[in-house]
Parts: structure tokens; sequence; C-alpha cells
């Protein structure tokens, strides 16, 4: 597994989580269980396999360019 991302927000890293196991990347969220008891947040990682990094990266890369706008 590699971290991709780390993040203090556990909501948005659950969101990119979600957001990358929908494009068929096996996305994990590390660390939850322990920003849930303690009281100060020590951040999250997002993992995935070593062989979808390159795919993950891409996406998220797309999304915060905005490639992945709906045409609505």
């Amino acid at each position: 597994m590699k971290v991709i991302k780390k993040m203090h927000n556990q909501q948005e890293a659950k969101i990119i989580v979600g957001f990358l196991n929908a494009n068929d990347v096996d996305a994990e969220l590390l660390d939850g269980a322990m920003n849930s008891v303690l009281p100060v947040g020590t951040g999250v990682r997002i993992a995935v396999p070593d062989d979808q990094e390159s795919k993950a990266l891409s996406l998220l890369a797309e999304a915060e360019n905005g490639g992945m706008a709906s045409d609505a």
C-alpha cells in the first residue's frame, strides 16, 4: 500500500476515498479510528495498492483541475 494523501479533516478524506472507490481504485482510510477518539486530530492518510497509485493520483489531479465536473 502507498500513502497518496495526508489530510487533517477526516470527513474530506472519506469523500476522497469514496471518489477513488467509485472509480475502481481500492483506496483505504488509515488512522481514522485514532481521530475519532483523540480530541485533537492527528490527521488521516489515504492509501492505495502500489499498482493503483498512478491511477489514483491522476484521478485526484483531474478532479482538482475541474476535469471531473458534470455536464449538467
